[in-house]
């Protein structure tokens, strides 16, 4: 797809996943410390692989992606395995929150927009998370330029670091940081550097 990113075919495509089936890795070890029937916002859901998992373990979950034919496959995927999640196409940058969330998550996304839009939604994030609540966010670090098929799209890799410092005062209850492989559906192979962290709010 021609000036498009690799995963809006194959998010247009429903034989196959863009990214791996499942919840992420840290979502799929640490979900447990959610409070049960958790309000979720999931940010950049893409094919709604966390969305979906933690609308069946019995959150309320909202989730939002820049991509259409994403939403329509996260809510497609969510209907054939007879969960509930409320799915919508929204940009990161013009998202406004009308409430205040117990976990709000953040997977591969952040990394894409200007530093100056990424900074002040982590700033947005961080208002509207409640005392005693989690953001939940990987992102891609400048520790591996980002891959010449992403480059365009990838505005604002984060240093090194740079996550968790911007969760001060709030208690890590995660933190992972390295790089990693991975292969996508036609043969497309990436490295990518990363961090992530789950972070509580204290107050």
């Amino acid at each position: 797809m021609e000036n498009k990113p690799f995963w809006e075919q194959t998010y247009g495509d429903k034989s196959v996943s863009t990214f791996s089936k499942g919840p992420t890795v840290d979502v799929k070890e640490f979900y447990g410390i959610f409070p049960p029937h958790s309000l979720v916002l999931d940010v950049g859901c893409g094919e709604g692989r966390n969305s979906i998992f933690l609308a069946g373990e019995g959150h309320k979950v909202e989730a939002f992606d820049l991509s259409e034919n994403g939403v329509a496959k996260a809510r497609e995927i969510a209907r054939e395995q007879g969960v509930e999640a409320a799915f919508f196409q929204q940009d990161l940058g013009e998202f406004a929150f009308q409430k205040d969330y117990d976990v709000i998550l953040s997977h591969r996304v952040l990394h894409l927009p200007r530093k100056a839009v990424r900074d002040a939604f982590i700033q947005k994030m961080q208002r509207h998370t409640k005392p005693g609540g989690y953001n939940v966010i990987g992102i891609f670090t400048n520790r591996k330029p980002a891959t010449p098929d992403n480059a365009p799209y990838t505005h604002s890799l984060f240093y090194v670091g740079e996550l968790p410092e911007k969760y001060a005062g709030w208690e890590i209850v995660h933190h992972a940081e390295g790089v990693f492989t991975d292969t996508h559906p036609g043969g497309i192979h990436h490295e990518h550097a990363y961090e992530r962290i789950i972070a509580r709010r204290l107050a």
